[in-house]
């Protein structure tokens, strides 16, 4: 049954107390238990973006998290009808305003996708791709797992605890996250330039190793030594123990 234009007034004024803290009276409520309805809520959102975020919650001092949780559920009208994706509207809140702690900060933003990034991995739906298990490392076409992150940072935000980050380790970094196959942790792998081109490559549609390597070794001007060679197959072979590379294309009968 739909609710009646006054009960829906009510329950709004209701929420907008509890994400506010403004009270208006309200028919019904009682004025001394309130503030319960506000603390139990605040609590849940509070609950929630500490689990999403921990090396955030624990990069801010302890006023700034209060104050920053307190500015975006008092501000910010959450979109998605899932509750596990309130987390997402923190990280796209604090880029909408261009939050003064991402200034405060400078690895914060980067912090913040990656930690997002490893909820939306685990939460995302099935991917399922063909592959066989069977197959040979430098000769058959890898295929590569469609539940992926392919990134690239200014800051170690995956390599250093984000208080010892300082402006000297501004640089180019590589990182990929997926989530394995077989268990649905999601990892992560550090890259470098070439091997993250490798991935991109991959990412366009199966190939063998032999391939990828004589592609990328074009692509950056190197030579096409064994030791890149063997560096190559030593990171595509992780790859498939990890669960970044699930298998082999199948090949088709002619």
């Amino acid at each position: 049954m739909p609710l009646s234009d006054l009960t829906r007034r009510h329950q709004s004024a209701l929420a907008s107390y509890c994400r506010t803290g403004q009270y208006n009276a309200i028919p019904g409520v009682h004025a001394g238990h309130v503030t319960h309805y506000r603390r139990l809520v605040y609590n849940v959102v509070d609950d929630m973006l500490q689990s999403a975020y921990p090396l955030t919650h624990h990069l801010l001092k302890a006023k700034e998290w209060k104050a920053l949780v307190q500015e975006f559920f008092s501000n910010h009208p959450c979109q998605s009808p899932q509750v596990w994706y309130m987390p997402g509207e923190l990280y796209q809140y604090m880029l909408q305003v261009q939050h003064p702690l991402l200034q405060q900060y400078d690895c914060l933003q980067e912090l913040l996708w990656l930690e997002w990034t490893e909820v939306e991995l685990f939460m995302m739906e099935d991917r399922p791709v063909e592959y066989t298990p069977d197959g040979d490392l430098l000769t058959d076409a890898l295929v590569l797992n469609p539940e992926h992150r392919l990134q690239r940072f200014r800051y170690p935000v995956h390599l250093k605890p984000a208080r010892q980050i300082t402006a000297n380790d501004q640089g180019d970094y590589f990182l990929v996250l997926y989530r394995k196959p077989d268990t649905g942790e999601v990892s992560f792998l550090n890259l470098s330039p070439v091997l993250a081109h490798m991935l991109e490559l991959l990412a366009e549609g199966p190939q063998p190793v032999s391939e990828l390597i004589r592609q990328s070794c074009a692509a950056w001007q190197l030579p096409l030594t064994p030791d890149i060679e063997a560096a190559g197959s030593a990171f595509f072979s992780q790859a498939l123990e990890s669960g970044l590379i699930p298998g082999f294309k199948i090949k088709k009968d002619t």
